[in-house]
């Protein structure tokens, strides 16, 4: 299972790069556009105090729900398969408290497996791998600095906004 399959934003790649000008984060977009041949619909420049900070880095909103929705019900699933595969190896291996019940052995194997692979879903939903692309962003819109933000696809397209933005900025952080 890959992350692809789980997640269903069209942009889940995130590369952000402060700048404490504006001449300097558009010559960083102009690259980006330029030299690594991203469309402008994947590139946001936030502002100082910028009023569409939120919606600039965060763009997906829509399928930020799909993607709630996906990750729990994959990821549940497999949790309650591996929850009655386990269940399976117990009762298989002759336990006697696994072969007294086995049918509540694997209904609650089956529960706890599902339920532990909806955290999981939870996790992947709140994407922590987005947080310090946002608060670098909104700290540096606090502090009158500019942010270039860069939605990748895949991962080359991040590594390659991740390359170019460094060259441009000391201060450059992505998603995974």
């Amino acid at each position: 299972m890959t992350q692809a399959e789980i997640i269903s934003e069209q942009f889940p790649h995130k590369v952000s790069a402060v700048f404490n000008d504006a001449g300097r984060a558009r010559d960083a977009v102009n690259a980006l556009a330029a030299k690594a041949g991203f469309a402008s619909d994947q590139i946001e420049l936030v502002e100082p105090h910028d009023q569409n900070l939120s919606s600039k880095v965060e763009r997906d909103s829509g399928a930020i729900f799909s993607t709630i929705l996906r990750s729990h019900a994959i990821l549940g699933v497999i949790g309650a398969v591996a929850g009655l595969i386990l269940a399976g190896i117990l009762v298989g291996a002759g336990l006697d408290w696994a072969t007294t019940s086995p049918g509540w052995v694997f209904g609650v194997f089956a529960v706890v497996g599902g339920a532990i692979g909806m955290l999981g879903g939870g996790l992947v939903s709140i994407r922590p791998d987005h947080e310090r692309v946002i608060t670098d962003a909104e700290d540096a819109s606090e502090h009158g600095r500019w942010t270039v933000v860069v939605h990748a696809r895949d991962e080359d397209e991040k590594h390659r906004a991740d390359e170019l933005l460094e060259r441009h900025s000391k201060n450059v952080a992505e998603s995974l």
